[in-house]
């Protein structure tokens, strides 16, 4: 049974690459005009079980898969949702369709989909941060996606105190695409690789702002994001999807299109 699963992964990735293979070319990322943000859907967590963990597109585009966990590791405990890209309830299904486990495992690599030799830099440091000041917590997009933050109430009455904190960074280019303090780091909880040659990252920054970067290092913020996780670049490269906060244990799923100028 698990080769059988295995093989049928192997052809849904492989659909994928050759879906992508349209937009071989380097992409720049200043040459992209995002169009307003629109809201598909709410993602109230109080309702899905769980934080969040993944956002993913349909190889055609139609629907998305979002995945919630409770429980900590190793014991997590996944549920399983899909919505229409045109919005719509989120629906629950027994388990990760392949082709979410296919779209997940392309965004989230570390180098560069049909450009190996671009490859995201993981550094693993122990470090003395002053907590209550801003120069750790938000980072670890622990609260952003529904979880716990670093910064707890107690850290805040000792906002004056210094304490050893262990710090994963993924960075490309000199940009860090993803920062965890005192986190289990989750790649693609930040950043989502685009279509496959085009060396292009969007990724959300510690304020959860919403940043495109391509291999020339040139950059671009979307306007209008804020306190954004889980960017989900469309395969086609004409959308790009994240998970906003908007309330207590609340997310709208967001999406803009990206047209060339």
């Amino acid at each position: 049974m698990m080769v059988v699963t295995a093989a049928r992964a192997l052809v849904v990735v492989s659909a994928l690459a050759e879906q992508t293979l349209g937009i071989a070319m380097p992409l720049d990322a200043t040459a992209l005009e995002a169009g307003a943000p629109v809201l598909v859907t709410e993602l109230d967590l109080g309702k899905l079980k769980g934080d969040l963990r993944q956002i993913g597109w349909s190889l055609d585009g139609a629907q998305f898969y979002i995945q919630t966990v409770d429980g900590t590791p190793p014991a997590e405990h996944p549920h399983h949702y899909l919505v229409p890209a045109t919005g719509g309830v989120p629906a629950s299904v027994d388990r990760q369709p392949e082709w979410a486990q296919a779209y997940w495992a392309f965004k989230s690599d570390r180098s560069a989909p049909g450009v190996p030799t671009l490859m995201i830099d993981v550094k693993q440091t122990l470090e003395t941060l002053k907590f209550g000041t801003g120069s750790a917590g938000a980072a670890d997009g622990g609260d952003r996606a529904g979880g716990g933050t670093v910064m707890s109430g107690a850290n805040v009455e000792r906002a004056a105190q210094s304490q050893k904190v262990t710090v994963w960074r993924f960075t490309l280019l000199d940009e860090i695409v993803s920062e965890f303090v005192n986190q289990r780091p989750i790649p693609g909880l930040m950043f989502s690789w685009g279509p496959r040659g085009t060396g292009a990252i969007a990724y959300t920054d510690s304020d959860g702002r919403l940043r495109l970067l391509d291999q020339e290092r040139r950059k671009q913020t979307i306007a209008g994001v804020k306190d954004a996780v889980l960017p989900a670049w469309s395969t086609d490269g004409e959308r790009l999807a994240w998970a906003q906060k908007s309330g207590r244990r609340k997310f709208g799923l967001m999406l803009v299109t990206l047209t060339r100028k």
